[in-house]
Parts: structure tokens; C-alpha cells; sequence
């Protein structure tokens, strides 16, 4: 096998040619800019405040979708993943088809599952499970990277009601980020693509037919895929859902690819690869609604003060270091137990804020000191209180969770 320093010079330049080289990645990340745009709208019509800029967004998730598409090719490519054999031509019209019913199975794990699942028990389509069980189990475990790391910036407040029906405060957690991935494929004209440089014997670790060998070159594809991620939070803070979501995400992602592994030596693990794929992803999604929804919520208001439930970004308030979750008892001295309270306060119009308040993260008292220009938003946005009138329904639409709610109503 060439070098280790070579090998990660080849997989870097076959990522440059497709983010440089095709137009396709900048399609993507149109698409991507434009969720960004919509995300950034929804949260001003919410709440009247704007926050982060769309561009620093859309940026910060181009930087994001990179770093995981170094990781998932480096991934894809050691674990021998060969899009050649995997019927992506079936995939990506199922999933289309699926998204008409659900926006969110838009996902290779149920599209891929039922086209395993028809060529298990029908023989159709030609597709390679266990390589496919691989590919979908290796985008998920990208995915999973990119929720911890990045899946709570840019979170969305809103006010909610929970499964015992009470008005809480909350986030609607949305992101997407353009992925720069390289895999192998078996070309019969490889054009100028990069060559498949000699493996060493334990490769690849998910066996595949070995007779695309026989007939076709084997070849570094660099492509270009769109990863999405959506969540609820209303018993943690966006920081804590999201470093659970990727836990849970990666655990499947790695249950996935050991079933994978095992499918293309032992027939019978193509079967539970092809089921666990749409099913456990399934059981992902229920396990976090559920967990959001019947837990203990966080944005409540307290005995006394004032909780916070964002501090919106590049305003007063955030710069003075106010988080969420953080309970604000006084301000100029004067106790605030209700936003209007502080905006009793504010509307004097005092050209120095002395905010005293409780830190959720450090469980101290604390102040801050704000100058308060002239119309300048403080940027806090409080908890509901109990007479809000509008508040967004949320809409659990889980296959799981529908099955569990039948059960129980019998």
C-alpha cells in the first residue's frame, strides 16, 4: 500500500475536485443556503429579533460539511464502500417518493432498507446489501460527528406544549451542511479519475463482489451528498440535546455498520441489517421525542425571577454573557418576577442595566453590566408565562411512536 502521508494527499485532492470541479456541490449548498434563509426568517417572525448573520450560518456549515466529508471518505474508502454495486439510481427515487409522505424520510436509511429488503425477498433490484447497509451506516455516523460538534448553534425558540399539555418554552434544532465525500467505484472508463492504489490483504472490510475487479478499473469517485438534521428540545438545553442525539445516532451508526460487516460473510445478517436500518432509525427519532416530551421541562418560569429562554445572538444581553437557562432576579436593584416587569424597567430607560442573575451552567450569582443605547433591544427572551396565545403544535410523527399510542389507547 502507498504511503499513509500520499494516501491522505490522494482522498484530499479527489475531495478539492468535488467541491472545485462540478457545479454539483454548489448546487448543494444552495439548497442549503436557502434552508439557512428560511430558518433565520421563521426565527424573526417569531420573535421580531434577528439573529446570527445567514452567511455566517451557511459558512460555519460549508466549514462543518467538509471536515465530515474528510472523515466519511477516509471512512468509506478503508471500509471499501463501492458505489458501483449499491443502486443508487433505485435509492434517491424511493427516497424522493417517501418524502412526499414525510419530509424527513427523505433518508437512505428507509429508502435503503426497502430496496435491500425487495432484492432479500424478491431478488430486484441488483444491489449490493450488505455495501449498501455500510454506506447508509457510515453517512450516519458523519452525521452523528456533526450534531455533536455543531447541531445546537443556531437554535430556534419557541413555545410549546408538552405531552401533559403544559405551555413550556423550547428549541426547534435544524441543520444541513453540504458533504465533499470520495468512495471507490469499478469504472469501465475511468476517465481521469484518480486510480485505486494497491490495498493492503484485510481489505476492504466489507466484502463486495469481487468480480467488478475482473471486468472494470477501480477508481477514487468524489461526490456530493446533503446531510440534514432536525430536532426538539424541551427537558435539556440545545447544547445537551444535541450531544445526546449524536450518541444515540452513532450507536445505531455503529450497530449498522458491525451488522454490515457481518452481513457480506454470514447470509443471515443481511436480513437484520436490512430491517434494523429504517427500524432503528425509527427507534433513534422516538427515543429523542420521547425523551423531550415527557421529561422535566427546563423553560418554566420559576418561583421567582425570571428564566430565560435565549439569549438572542449579537445583542446586549448575549454580549453581557447571559445564556439560557440563566434566571434573572433583578435588575437596577429592582426584583423581576415577569417580562413585564423588565420591560417596566427598561422603558424608563436608564442608561446603565445592573442585571442580577443565577447562571444555569455555573449555579452562581452573577452580574452583568449593559450600556443601553436608545432603542437597542436587551435581546432576552423569556420563557411563556402561561397567557400566550400562540405557541406551535408539535407533530410527533414517528412510526414507532404512532404504534406505542395505539397500544396504550387499547
Amino acid at each position: 500500500m502507498m504511503g499513509i502521508l500520499s494516501f491522505i494527499s490522494l482522498i484530499l485532492g479527489q475531495l478539492w475536485q468535488a467541491i472545485f470541479g462540478s457545479f454539483l456541490f454548489w448546487v448543494v449548498l444552495a439548497l442549503v443556503a436557502v434552508q439557512y434563509r428560511r430558518i433565520a426568517k421563521t426565527r424573526e417572525s417569531l420573535f421580531g429579533i434577528k439573529g446570527n448573520s445567514v452567511l455566517i450560518d451557511i459558512a460555519s456549515a460549508t466549514v462543518y460539511g467538509i471536515a465530515g466529508g474528510i472523515v466519511g471518505s477516509f471512512l468509506l474508502v478503508l471500509t471499501g464502500i463501492n458505489l458501483t454495486g449499491l443502486g443508487i439510481n433505485y435509492i434517491w427515487p424511493l427516497a424522493l417518493l417517501l418524502m412526499l409522505i414525510n419530509p424527513r424520510f427523505l433518508c437512505f436509511s428507509y429508502a435503503g432498507g426497502i430496496i435491500a429488503l425487495s432484492n432479500l425477498l424478491f431478488g430486484a433490484p441488483s444491489v449490493d446489501v450488505p455495501q449498501l447497509m455500510g454506506l447508509v451506516a457510515i453517512l450516519h455516523l458523519v452525521e452523528s460527528l456533526l450534531i455533536n460538534f455543531s447541531g445546537h448553534v443556531g437554535a430556534t425558540p419557541m413555545f410549546t406544549k408538552n405531552a401533559s399539555g403544559q405551555l413550556v418554552g423550547g428549541f426547534t434544532l435544524q441543520k444541513f451542511w453540504p458533504i465533499p465525500i470520495v468512495a471507490i467505484a469499478f469504472l469501465s472508463n475511468p476517465s481521469d479519475l484518480a486510480l485505486l492504489p494497491a490495498m493492503p490483504d484485510w481489505w476492504p472490510l466489507i466484502k463486495f463482489d469481487q468480480g467488478f475487479a475482473l471486468s472494470a478499473v477501480g477508481v477514487l469517485y468524489p461526490f456530493v451528498a446533503g446531510l440534514g438534521y432536525g430536532d426538539l428540545v424541551l427537558a435539556h438545553t440545545p447544547v445537551e440535546k444535541s450531544k445526546i442525539s449524536a450518541r444515540n445516532l452513532s450507536i445505531y451508526s455503529l450497530i449498522l455498520l458491525v451488522l454490515a460487516l457481518l452481513a457480506s460473510r454470514y447470509g443471515l445478517f443481511k436480513y437484520l441489517a436490512a430491517l434494523f436500518a429504517p427500524l432503528g432509525h425509527e427507534a433513534v427519532i422516538y427515543i429523542g421525542q420521547d425523551t423531550e416530551l415527557r421529561g422535566k421541562p427546563i423553560f418554566i418560569p420559576p418561583a421567582k425571577g425570571v428564566r430565560v429562554l435565549e439569549a438572542v445572538p449579537n445583542t446586549a444581553a448575549q454580549k453581557a454573557g447571559i445564556k439560557s437557562g440563566d434566571v434573572i432576579y433583578a435588575i437596577n436593584g429592582e426584583g423581576v418576577n415577569s417580562k413585564r416587569d423588565i420591560e417596566t424597567i427598561i422603558w424608563a430607560r436608564p442608561s446603565l442595566l445592573e442585571i442580577e442573575y443565577i447562571s444555569y451552567t455555573q449555579k452562581k450569582w452573577q452580574r452583568a453590566f449593559i450600556n443601553l443605547r436608545l432603542n437597542q433591544p436587551l435581546g432576552i427572551i423569556a420563557v411563556p408565562e402561561g397567557d400566550e396565545t400562540m405557541y406551535t403544535k408539535i407533530n410527533t410523527q414517528s412510526l414507532i411512536s404512532r404504534i406505542i399510542r395505539k397500544f396504550r389507547k387499547a
